[in-house]
């Protein structure tokens, strides 16, 4: 019987080699629940968060304290009884009277399209917060995405170098050079089970940030697909910048208050006028006769003597506190877009350098090198550069379709594109 023998560098070849060739192994053993879509992850968001909901009910609670606010006082009515007395004579008396405020100051009105401003401002503030929602989720979900596949990829290199690991730790002799290629596969293995623990962590964070707007199985971990990132689309500042003063949600919202602070002045000097009434009476008394008597007229309240001076002077400064609050957020939003612009294209330059292909090309790279060490054209320390070098890109190029995401969705979320999430995907 014939005996084979075989090179240390082939064994830990083949052990690799066998790690390799099973799915299994390459990967954690990890349940999963669901795979979402990006479009069905947000979908489920807008329909479930009570974030969204708590705005509606709020909508809502406005919108009916403007309809009241416009409806008139009803009548005020009042009767008295007494006795009349004529010459010798005597009766009972009674009289009653109904009032109706005719509010020709226009004040309900004013109060009532006051809370109108404020039930728009709160529609304005509802659409933009379903924008920043679909942004956060989608956000998110490329931040787990990237977190998560980062993660297995750490579990699957610590385990085939726990493999070689073992095999180098049960040689009997040892080179000098065979002792230090084993230190550094210990150390190796070492830093990847650290990387593998802070990956861990870092997608089930990024799930229970993501939990805030969707409601998802806290026991499991769900594969969420997200587009790739292109990082071809560039973006116009003018037309940013323009339609960010035109629709951004806190602009639109400071332009309501405005107007809101003119119809306070408004109604403030109309609180300075007297209020009217439409007054009538009827009175039936009897003594030696039956007498009866009616009546018709107005009902004028005495001014105020400062017609409300300090009011209307209040009013004109808040006014004018606004219109000032008004230019600052203005100023400020230009910064922010300018400042978000040169990041988002900071990070689309990033993007671009990690094409779609790049993630299979370092796996093609790795299984190359693989094929090279088992074959014995590649030592193990070169197998062992190439990759560190392929992981340090792989998680780059992860990094980089997270940042971007990022990125693009600030720059949506200050022009509160309804269209976000299409948007996003074509970035």
């Amino acid at each position: 019987m014939s005996s084979m023998h075989f090179s240390p560098q082939t064994l830990v070849a083949v052990a690799v080699s066998i790690f390799l060739a099973c799915p299994g192994l390459a990967q954690e053993a990890e349940p999963t629940t669901k795979k979402y879509a990006l479009a069905e992850l947000v979908g489920l968001a807008l329909k479930s968060t009570p974030f969204l909901t708590a705005q509606d009910a709020r909508l809502e609670e406005k919108t009916l304290s403007s309809a009241q606010a416009r409806i008139w006082q009803g009548p005020s009515a009042g009767l008295l009884f007494g006795r009349t007395k004529q010459t010798e004579a005597s009766g009972s008396r009674y009289e009653l009277s109904l009032a109706q405020p005719i509010p020709l100051t226009g004040i309900p009105g004013l109060r009532g399209r006051l809370l109108g401003l404020e039930s728009e401002s709160l529609r304005v503030q509802r659409a933009a917060s379903e924008v920043m929602v679909t942004l956060s989720v989608a956000q998110g979900a490329y931040e787990y995405a990237a977190s998560r596949r980062k993660a297995a990829f750490a579990a699957s290199r610590r385990k085939r170098f726990e493999l070689i690991q073992s095999y180098l730790a049960g040689r009997v002799f040892a080179t000098p050079q065979r002792m230090a290629e084993s230190r550094i596969v210990t150390n190796r293995v070492k830093n990847l089970v650290a990387e593998a623990i802070r990956g861990e962590a870092s997608y089930k964070a990024s799930l229970e940030k993501l939990k805030t707007y969707v409601p998802l199985d806290s026991a499991t971990y769900p594969d969420i697909d997200v587009p790739w990132l292109s990082g071809t689309h560039g973006l116009d500042e003018k037309e940013l910048l323009n339609k960010t003063l035109t629709d951004n949600p806190e602009l639109r919202a400071q332009k309501l208050t405005v107007q809101g602070a003119g119809l306070e002045k408004t109604l403030a000097s109309r609180e300075g006028l007297p209020d009217t009434s439409i007054v009538g009476s009827y009175e039936n008394g009897q003594a030696d006769i039956i007498g009866r008597s009616y009546g018709l007229g107005l009902s004028l309240a005495f001014p105020s003597w400062n017609r409300n001076h300090s009011g209307i002077k209040s009013a004109e400064q808040k006014r004018l506190a606004e219109e000032r609050l008004l230019n600052y957020a203005e100023q400020k939003l230009k910064a922010e877009l300018l400042r978000a612009l040169v990041e988002y294209e900071a990070a689309r330059q990033v993007v671009l350098k990690y094409p779609p292909e790049t993630l299979a090309e370092l796996e093609g790279q790795l299984k190359g090198a693989d094929e090279g060490f088992r074959k014995g054209q590649v030592d193990l320390l070169t197998f062992l550069e190439l990759d560190g070098s392929a992981a340090e890109t792989y998680g780059l190029a992860l990094d980089a379709q997270a940042d971007l995401a990022a990125k693009a969705a600030e720059v949506l979320a200050l022009t509160a594109d309804r269209d976000a999430l299409t948007k996003l995907a074509s970035f």
